[in-house]
């Protein structure tokens, strides 16, 4: 696979995309540090893996296996296709023809724009949406299209409606005044991709050959998972995933719910995570090192988070010693308009037996 496959425009990588908690500026620095301290393993459990932004850059390494586990199924739906653009490359013509007439369907009013228009997108990008979802749903209902090539699809959809969103990268809120000018005054209101034509475009092959991704606990899940080298990235704030990206789930799940208040949230309260719960975050990192079946570990945490690192090390310590890394890294202030940076740790603990 050729660097300009991944940088080409038209063609995603499963990080091209906002999401809070992105490793996908780190994804060097955290592998380097993987393979500096253990080399290049056989084989890698990817836990919380987001963006995949970790399992794409230790694919890169040489990694034979990788097991990636994610609880949001938009999340699991970008890896998969990602993936399946690799695997079926050789119905990649035929893909494009698809791709083509999706694009190129007439504008529907349904679910989409009933529950998202000119909120988290343009009136115009719903129709498009709402044309191009429902007939990828009837295209693999009718056998005119494989399993694979629907998960191409779908990835496509996904991270093209992250691209022409109307938010700074979460879903908990959407900005004023969509139609409006980007700027004004020199301070930043709306994003210019907001107003450009929703399109499904091409994925960048992932690189792993044996790559399964699996949606699920992981903390139920870990000691079902014989690895050489297991990489945690669990939640570490109050804000949880399911809340902030409530919208993208809807449009992967696609099973049309009610949505409620400003919002248009669907109801969650199976999908919360313990480790964005004060009272909890610790009680589950002790069950997921405890659980886990590898050699080495290592877990990624902010220092913004809700466990103090000490506290981490000192639930660590119980799975064998314990050394720590850290990068400091400049992220942009919240809100549309705020320019600012300031500077967070990224912590990087490793255990070993």
């Amino acid at each position: 696979m050729t660097q300009s496959s991944v940088t080409d425009e038209r063609a995603l990588p499963p990080f091209a995309r906002k999401y809070l908690g992105s490793k996908r500026l780190l994804r060097g620095w955290i592998a380097d540090q993987i393979t500096d301290r253990v080399g290049v393993p056989r084989s890698f459990l990817d836990g919380f893996f987001g963006t995949a932004s970790i399992s794409y850059e230790m694919a890169l390494r040489g990694v034979d296996r990788i097991v990636a586990v994610e609880a949001l199924r938009s999340n699991c739906v970008v890896l998969r296709g990602s993936c399946a653009a690799r695997t079926g490359a050789q119905s990649g013509e035929r893909l494009d023809e698809v791709r083509r007439k999706l694009n190129a369907l007439e504008p529907v009013r349904g679910y989409v724009v009933q529950s998202y228009a000119d909120r988290y997108f343009t009136e115009k990008n719903c129709c498009r949406m709402d044309a191009i979802r429902e007939e990828m749903e009837r295209l693999l209902n009718a056998g005119e299209i494989t399993i694979g090539e629907h998960e191409q699809l779908l990835a496509s959809f996904i991270l093209e409606a992250d691209r022409v969103a109307n938010t700074i990268g979460q879903y908990d809120a959407f900005l004023k005044n969509p139609h409006g000018p980007s700027s004004v005054g020199g301070r930043h209101l709306v994003d210019d991709r907001v107003q450009s034509p929703f399109r499904l475009r091409t994925l960048a092959p992932f690189p792993g050959r044996n790559v399964e991704v699996i949606e699920g606990d992981l903390v139920d899940l870990a000691p079902g998972i014989a690895v050489e080298v297991a990489y945690y990235d669990p939640p570490y704030n109050t804000r949880q995933y399911c809340d902030n990206y409530h919208v993208l789930e809807n449009l992967a799940r696609w099973e049309k719910p009610r949505l409620y208040g400003k919002t248009r949230k669907f109801e969650r309260s199976g999908m919360k995570s313990p480790f964005s719960r004060r009272r909890d975050a610790a009680a589950a990192l002790e069950r997921l090192i405890m659980g886990a079946r590898a050699a080495h570990l290592f877990l990624s945490y902010s220092s913004e988070g809700i466990l103090d690192p000490e506290t981490i090390a000192l639930i660590l310590s119980r799975r064998g010693q314990v050394q720590v890394s850290q990068r400091p890294y400049p992220v942009f202030g919240n809100g549309a308009g705020v320019s600012r940076r300031r500077n967070v740790v990224e912590y990087l603990f490793f255990v070993t037996g």
